[in-house]
């Protein structure tokens, strides 16, 4: 019996923690490209779900057209705050400067932007979930029971995935996006033009976190302030390792069979504190996480 709920757990966690790994992974790609802290990811999220509503209920479009629709909308919005609003915050650097602090806040106020705007209208006043993806019958495979939504929501995010991967390692412009990441100056050097790959970043970071908005709304209840969920994503990143893309996927899987494990052998209620506790245990004994490499040293 035992052993069965351990697998029901660890299945039941690879389809959430491939959910948290999608949006870990637009933290990530972000942070590696700008050195910039995105809070504002939690609101993408909740973006990509108010916009597959809208196209999902009020428009009676099947999944198919909603989620890449969703993931251009998501692009043109992520893409727009970084020509708009982080070049203006870019151009008032001056030499001597930490430019940092002043883009994370932007992050923090694009944030609170989204949650008011959709405040501001009537769609927002009720609870809702989107209709699933796929029917919600079980699948039995062995002993674990699985819907046939979470399936899918586990086969979509790793398309996504290896989709991502295949543009960043096969592609010019991913390849391009890879030299701005690891070098900007060397970079600009060889003729890429930097600002606007940071700014195709911030668009593919954006749509990202869309996709795992209407990848997990059907199960979520969806509301203004479902962009918490980018605390369970910063937990990913942390136990992964920040600059480690491949690490911060494990460190989603990782965090959402924990979670599960959690919840069937402990308490629903303790999910709720399961990450923070991993983060804390990470950031005691590991704090460059799990494949972030050896910690730099550095000559002060």
């Amino acid at each position: 019996m035992t052993g069965t709920l351990i697998l029901q757990g660890v299945a039941s966690g690879l389809v959430t923690g491939s959910v948290y790994a999608l949006i870990a992974l637009s933290l990530v790609i972000v942070f590696k490209s700008t050195e910039v802290i995105n809070f504002a990811g939690g609101e993408f999220v909740m973006l990509g779900a108010y916009v597959a509503m809208f196209f999902l209920v009020f428009l009676g479009l099947p999944y198919i057209v909603v989620v890449p629709v969703t993931a251009f909308i998501a692009f043109a919005v992520g893409s727009a705050f970084d020509r708009v609003v982080l070049d203006r915050v870019l151009g008032r650097h001056r030499p001597g400067q930490s430019i940092m602090v002043a883009m994370v806040i932007a992050t923090v106020g694009l944030s609170f932007a989204f949650k008011g705007t959709v405040r501001l209208f009537s769609v927002s006043d009720n609870v809702r979930t989107l209709p699933p993806i796929f029917s919600t019958d079980p699948v039995f495979l062995g002993e674990v029971v699985l819907s046939k939504q979470d399936i899918a929501i586990f086969l979509i995010s790793v398309a996504v995935m290896l989709l991502l991967f295949a543009f960043f390692q096969f592609t010019k412009v991913g390849r391009a996006l890879r030299a701005t990441s690891e070098n900007p100056r060397a970079a600009t050097l060889v003729g890429i033009p930097v600002r606007r790959m940071r700014t195709l970043i911030w668009g593919i970071a954006a749509a990202l976190s869309a996709v795992a908005g209407v990848l997990v709304a059907p199960k979520l209840l969806v509301s203004p302030d479902m962009g918490g969920v980018i605390i369970l994503a910063f937990a990913a990143a942390i136990i992964g390792g920040f600059t480690n893309v491949l690490g911060v996927i494990v460190g989603g899987i990782v965090l959402g069979v924990i979670e599960n494990l959690v919840g069937l052998f402990v308490s629903s209620k303790a999910i709720a504190i399961a990450p923070f506790i991993v983060i804390i245990l990470i950031l005691m004994f590991r704090p460059q996480g799990l494949f972030g490499g050896a910690a730099p040293i550095k000559k002060v």
